[in-house]
């Protein structure tokens, strides 16, 4: 067998497998697709602090998994959120070896050469970078639903089923969730428990018994702007959502990637980062990041210190 290299991709639940060979290639029961023109260039590993390869394919070329995903249409929007992660694998007499693991921080199309080509880097370009991690600001820093702010998105989201999509306008119905009491447990019908003769079965202190039916349902409403600055998720890929108008209307801040009408995705609401909305809204103010008490002026310029 001849030396092979195998390209693999992953974005949220997505993946891709690809070949430079010239047929396809099993190899831990997974299918490495070939594509035509696919190239790469040396592993640059100049120093500790950066290893970088530019991946070239062909384009326009179809490139697709199994599930007819299209692996082109991920780079003709920002990635948001959510990182394409590229892994290089040889495979040569049946032995395989990792040359190169990271993510794809640049994707470039070039319409005279038509070709598309991602820029992939390792992990220790990210770590060393220098970058601002916690700032003193009146709002809050945090980002809803990461480690910081702590907010659940499981339990804040909700499933909607899209109606129509209009550009980056998106209109949804709610669907139906089970409903909880008080204390959040799922509520169910109560059905009564009878004996051989049809009689009800009683407890101890001579009181019916009851054993759980079928789960009660209930469709609910969300005021305008309840979802505003919250994120839309499909596939393990989150989209910012603009803002949220009546009627089950958002709008995106860019195309989400296989959003089609009849699907069903998850909506969370956001937060303008304020403490008022933080503590009003999601009573999660003992995690507010922000400052709100900044003076506005800076007092050993405004008062005497004595």
């Amino acid at each position: 067998m001849t030396r092979s290299e195998l390209y693999q991709f992953k974005h949220g639940d997505k993946q891709w497998f690809f070949t430079s060979a010239r047929k396809a290639i099993t190899h831990n029961n997974i299918t490495y697709y070939p594509v035509r023109g696919l190239s790469r260039g040396n592993i640059e590993d100049a120093d500790i602090d950066k290893c970088e390869v530019e991946l070239t394919f062909p384009h326009p070329y179809p490139l697709f998994n199994d599930a007819d995903d299209s692996f082109t249409q991920v780079f003709l929007n920002k990635i948001y959120l959510e990182s394409v992660y590229f892994t290089l694998i040889e495979l040569d007499a049946g032995e395989s070896l990792v040359q190169f693991k990271g993510r794809v921080t640049q994707p470039e199309f070039d319409d005279r050469d038509n070709t598309m080509t991602l820029i992939c880097s390792t992990a220790e370009s990210f770590m060393r970078r220098k970058i601002l991690t916690r700032k003193f600001q009146r709002t809050c820093m945090n980002n809803i639903y990461d480690k910081f702010c702590g907010l659940d998105f499981n339990e804040w989201s909700f499933d909607v089923t899209v109606t129509a999509i209009n550009g980056l306008d998106v209109t949804f119905a709610v669907n139906p969730t089970q409903v909880k009491d008080e204390e959040g447990n799922l509520v169910f019908e109560r059905i009564p428990v009878l004996d051989e003769l049809g009689q009800p079965v009683l407890d101890g202190l001579g009181n019916p018994t009851f054993e759980d039916g079928d789960p009660v349902m209930e469709i609910k409403s969300y005021a305008p702007g309840w979802l505003n600055r919250g994120v839309l998720k499909k596939d393990g890929v989150f989209t910012f959502i603009v803002g949220n108008d009546v009627n089950g209307s958002i709008r995106l801040y860019r195309q989400h990637i296989d959003l089609k009408v009849g699907g069903v995705v998850r909506v969370a609401p956001g937060c303008d980062q304020s403490l008022k909305m933080c503590h009003e809204k999601f009573n999660n103010h003992k995690r507010f990041g922000g400052h709100p008490n900044i003076p506005t002026e800076n007092p050993l310029e405004t008062q005497l210190i004595k």
